[in-house]
């Protein structure tokens, strides 16, 4: 991986041109739809382009790649995993508390690091959920976003990216703790919504 990474951050040299951005689009859909880390695509997205422009290019790329990955999942997977889901009853009660919980659930597993940016795609996908509530919930990646091209600007050269860190955030920290926490309240809470409303039919 460090062999192959190395080899990309060489590519990017070449980057700064409109055709390079354009490849760099490219390879951020790529890696999101083939699930592989894209995180660190944002940081050297920051050092070649700017907080700024490298934010604006990174959200882009993810909004683009996480819609073709919603309608891939939806096109073809729902089905088949709608079978499957209806004959277990703790992934019925799933489904229905991400229902239940629509554009709240979805913005707040945005905000939380417990839950990858790649996989939600898909899952959102395998629900019964509105492509209007998913691009909603998208626009909270912008801060988070932000915050990596900020970090990856403070770069001097391609090896100081291999090296930069965002766990020591205190912000990001803070918006990571809440958010789990709201999230784990409002899956117990409508969960305990449906059991009764079931209970009472």
């Amino acid at each position: 991986m460090s062999l192959f990474l190395d080899y990309i951050l060489n590519l990017f040299s070449y980057f700064n041109s409109s055709i390079g951005v354009f490849i760099f689009i490219l390879i951020y859909i790529f890696s999101v739809i083939f699930l592989l880390p894209a995180s660190w695509l944002s940081l050297v997205a920051g050092f070649l382009y700017g907080a700024y422009r490298g934010s604006f290019i990174v959200f882009i790329s993810a909004f683009c790649a996480a819609s073709i990955s919603f309608f891939i999942s939806k096109r073809f997977f729902y089905e088949r995993i709608e079978n499957i889901v209806n004959n277990f009853p703790k992934l019925f009660l799933l489904k229905k508390v991400i229902q239940k919980g629509g554009v709240k659930l979805i913005i707040l597993t945005r905000l939380s690091p417990l839950f990858p940016f790649s996989i939600l795609n898909y899952f959102y996908g395998l629900n019964n959920i509105r492509y209007r509530d998913f691009a909603l919930g998208l626009l909270c990646i912008l801060p988070g976003t932000f915050l990596y091209c900020s970090l990856g600007r403070l770069a001097n050269n391609f090896e100081d990216i291999k090296n930069l860190r965002f766990d020591n955030n205190i912000i990001s920290s803070l918006v990571s703790i809440i958010s789990t926490a709201l999230i784990v309240y409002l899956v117990t809470k409508y969960a305990n919504e449906i059991i009764e409303e079931s209970g009472h039919d």
